[in-house]
């Protein structure tokens, strides 16, 4: 049976499917757009409705398979100028821990795959992988700077972060020098290769004055116009990225906040006044 939802959020309008079925387990599926090419698209399952125990860890869970700010899933016309400076997909990762929130407060946590990605040209299939890319500029996956996203178990995700501080020091970026950087950057597409040998000097100073990695990819990627950085970072930096940090793609997220009944006798004396 379908549900069909239409969300308003500050800055757009869509609309989500909601499919409930009953099998093994009773699971609720959420899409929007098409299913082809969806914008926002995952399930919950509430409880086990077989005689098979090895369906009941799946009891109470949601699961997140990808957001996609694309602009057809918008019902308004809306232009690449608008989605740049109000971002689709956190509005579409807003409205969706709300409502799961709100419909199914026996859901704590939901899993997500981060698969995110940023198109470099939108009728073309070439990406550009948005989590080495956030962990490389800010030192975090864009889960993990909107919603406080994390790796299980907590020594996989302790060691994350770890690797993460290690590559984003400044004895780490004293351990280079711009020929290595040199090499790395040239191993990217024919834009980065041509970009990289008319402003060679200018990379160069970039990387002499950062303190860090982090801040050397940042003063480069402002050096970049807005519908060139994707082709521009394709492909070397998540390779540099992924050989200085293991990089997860499996993260996890608590909803907040929940409301909880209580009795008068559970306010604090500040409450009762």
């Amino acid at each position: 049976m379908d549900s069909f939802l239409r969300f308003t959020t500050p800055h757009y309008k869509f609309d989500l499917t909601l499919t409930e079925t009953k099998e093994s387990v009773r699971k609720f599926y959420f899409i929007v757009g098409d299913k082809t090419k969806p914008c926002l698209e995952g399930s919950i399952i509430l409880e086990n409705i077989s005689k098979n125990e090895r369906f009941d860890y799946m009891v109470n869970t949601a699961h997140l398979m990808n957001i996609k700010a694309l602009q057809e899933c918008s019902l308004d016309d809306i232009s690449d100028e608008y989605m740049a400076k109000y971002s689709f997909g956190k509005e579409l990762l807003d409205s969706i821990i709300y409502f799961v929130n709100s419909q199914f407060p026996m859901i704590k946590t939901m899993s997500l795959n981060d698969t995110s990605y940023i198109p470099c040209i939108r009728a073309d299939s070439e990406t550009l992988d948005l989590l080495t890319y956030s962990i490389a500029l800010y030192k975090k996956t864009w889960y993990e700077e909107k919603i406080n996203a994390y790796i299980k178990p907590k020594p996989l995700h302790t060691e994350y972060r770890k690797q993460v501080e290690i590559y984003a020091s400044p004895e780490r970026k004293n351990k280079m020098i711009f020929a290595e950087m040199k090499l790395i950057m040239e191993k990217g597409s024919y834009l980065s290769r041509i970009n990289f040998h008319t402003k060679k000097h200018l990379y160069e100073d970039l990387f002499n004055k950062a303190e860090t990695l982090p801040d050397y990819f940042k003063a480069l990627n402002s050096t970049i116009q807005r519908n060139e950085r994707c082709i521009f970072f394709k492909g070397w930096l998540e390779n540099f990225i992924n050989s200085e940090i293991r990089v997860e793609r499996t993260w996890y997220f608590d909803f907040y906040p929940k409301i909880q009944e209580i009795t008068r006798r559970n306010l604090t004396r500040r409450n009762r006044k």
